[in-house]
């Protein structure tokens, strides 16, 4: 389609899908949204993100503007309300995160985070044994309440929370596809670390990249995702071009006894899970099934 409100996309709605399927935890195709509009900031001319782009093909329209600010306020709000899930409450100086982060991220840094008159610094990082919060005040002197809420898959478990070496309480709330440890400290003007040993976690995520220009998109979608109740068998329903390949980056890879539907790989650095979607002469985006089983041994889940 070439017309300017019919069947065209818009990075503007893609933004607002992406902050709304963070929110609904549904992370996957979050991620797929917000990366598709942080890649038209890159691709053509640099920090330019186009009005509207035809829904046929990967081609912005003649009649759109080729630099809109709330096609590019649709990259960082997606950024910081839906991945990292960052809210703010100067009223009550309160601060919460939620972040739903990639397998391929392992770190992060938010600075002047402003709270009525402080300004906090976060800085997160995951490694093997679990995930580190580091937060404090950069100016101001109140007391604020820090709320922090990182999604986990539905394999991982919690074996402690340390803020400053001792022990916290905390909760853990179980979504439809992850779960969400919950822990609340207050910050004054110290440092603080707050410690989440982890084992067993498990994450999956893709790479996408832009079509060519003028070429049909082949991305890969993955359309749902659904654990076994004893947690030891996650099936993932995924759609792609009919005869293409995908990757998905894994991590905690030591955990999967076998597939079904892919196959393991691995690159530098990182374990992979490809996807070879079948050929189809009757529809262009075929879906196809992956089961990835799980080991019963418990043990720590390996960097990816």
């Amino acid at each position: 389609m070439v017309g300017y409100h019919y069947g065209s996309v818009w990075p503007l709605f893609t933004g607002w899908a992406s902050v709304g399927e963070y929110r609904y935890h549904q992370a996957h195709p979050a991620y797929a949204n917000l990366r598709a509009n942080a890649l038209l900031a890159l691709d053509g001319s640099l920090g330019h993100v186009t009005e509207v782009l035809s829904g046929d093909y990967y081609q912005p329209l003649s009649t759109s503007s080729p630099h809109q600010i709330w096609s590019a306020a649709m990259v960082v709000s997606p950024i910081l309300r839906g991945m990292l899930g960052l809210e703010t409450d100067a009223i009550h100086r309160s601060v919460k995160l939620t972040p739903h982060l990639p397998a391929d991220w392992d770190r992060f840094s938010i600075e002047n985070v402003r709270v009525g008159k402080n300004t906090l610094l976060i800085n997160y990082s995951k490694t093997d044994e679990g995930i580190v919060l580091e937060t404090g005040l950069t100016s101001g002197s109140e007391e604020c309440t820090v709320e922090f809420r990182p999604a986990i898959s539905m394999k991982a478990r919690v074996q402690k929370v340390e803020l400053n070496g001792m022990p916290v309480p905390f909760q853990v709330e179980t979504r439809g596809s992850d779960q969400h440890i919950v822990v609340q400290f207050p910050v004054k003007t110290l440092k603080y670390f707050l410690r989440i040993w982890l084992l067993n976690d498990f994450e999956l995520s893709e790479q996408s990249s832009l079509p060519a220009l003028g070429n049909a998109s082949r991305g890969l979608r993955v359309l749902s995702e659904t654990w076994s109740t004893s947690r030891d068998q996650l099936t993932l329903e995924v759609s792609g071009a009919e005869g293409g390949e995908y990757e998905l980056i894994t991590w905690g890879s030591s955990l999967i006894e076998k597939l079904e539907g892919a196959e393991g790989g691995h690159r530098p650095g990182r374990s992979t899970i490809w996807i070879q979607i079948p050929p189809s002469e009757v529809e262009q985006y075929p879906h196809k099934k992956v089961v990835v089983h799980f080991s019963s041994s418990r043990g720590k889940s390996e960097k990816r």
